[in-house]
């Protein structure tokens, strides 16, 4: 959203028109049960919610669910120099909730211990052992050549619209074995961004057991669990692993890269579905 600042520079004081990327928070109900509230940034939440709910484990498979419903607009209408409108409160709790219920007949998993915890824009939840329970090794036997992944940051870059305007924000994008762009989802959580973009392919049908994920945060153990219950193979991220996620990547046949950035990068775990002479 636009926002008046000051900039303040060797030469002095001047007001500039700035951009501040806009936080508010999204209760998401599983089968009429609250089972997170989200600090994100407003859009897609109906992806944010499947994402959520699948890479969770909260949900088994898409077939359980038998309807996401947002209950109100996205967000409000942001215009320079307007004032809000009547009805257009931030944390309106229409806008601000997502039901998604479940199928006749589909058993509901019982909610986590953290069952309406406030889960902060930076951070996911803190139980590993929640994370990484009933989680199968991937199966996806999927190779993609070297050459292809240095185009990867090019493509999330100049559809990171968000980040150029305000910048302070996340983005996850999911990429074909052809190195084509599936989806790339913004957020100022990078937990969120990822579960955007899975929601994005699951609500469309679009399968992920032979799909790439990249991230622009760093890949934490719980990314890595996401990617694992969606069956994705290849986990990336501009920036760092933790030891956590290294250790968890490699037991559970998932390849994790790091510092993707340019023409190098880091392969940690499963270097075999890389294939190729190397990048230049």
């Amino acid at each position: 959203m636009p926002w008046r600042i000051q900039r303040l520079t060797r030469e002095g004081a001047r007001a500039v028109e700035g951009g501040v990327v806009i936080e508010e928070p999204l209760e998401i109900r599983l089968a009429g049960q609250s089972v997170a509230v989200l600090m994100r940034t407003p859009g897609m939440e109906k992806e944010l919610a499947v994402g959520f709910c699948l890479g969770e484990g909260l949900v088994d498979s898409m077939a359980a669910i038998a309807l996401v419903h947002h209950c109100g607009q996205a967000h409000a209408d942001s215009v320079p120099g307007a004032g809000p409108r009547a009805g257009d409160d931030p944390l309106d709790e229409s806008r601000n909730r997502v039901d998604v219920m479940l199928m006749p007949g589909t058993p509901r998993r019982p909610a986590p211990a953290d069952v309406e915890q406030l889960i902060r824009s930076g951070c996911g939840r803190a139980q590993a052992d929640a994370l990484v329970e009933d989680l199968e090794p991937v199966n996806g036997r999927l190779q993609i050549e070297s050459e292809i992944i240095p185009g990867f940051l090019g493509q999330i870059t100049r559809r990171q619209a968000a980040y150029r305007a305000a910048g302070g924000i996340h983005a996850a994008a999911i990429f074909d074995p052809a190195g084509r762009l599936v989806t790339v989802c913004e957020d100022i959580g990078r937990h969120n961004a990822v579960d955007k973009a899975t929601g994005y392919c699951l609500l469309r049908g679009i399968p992920l057991g032979d799909k790439i994920l990249i991230s622009t945060g760093r890949a934490s153990y719980d990314m890595v669990a996401k990617g694992v219950r969606l069956g994705i193979p290849i986990i990336a991220s501009i920036s760092s692993p933790t030891s956590l996620a290294v250790e968890l990547a490699a037991a559970l046949n998932c390849t994790l890269l790091g510092y993707v950035r340019g023409k190098a990068l880091n392969i940690y775990t499963h270097g075999w579905r890389i294939a190729g002479p190397g990048i230049p």
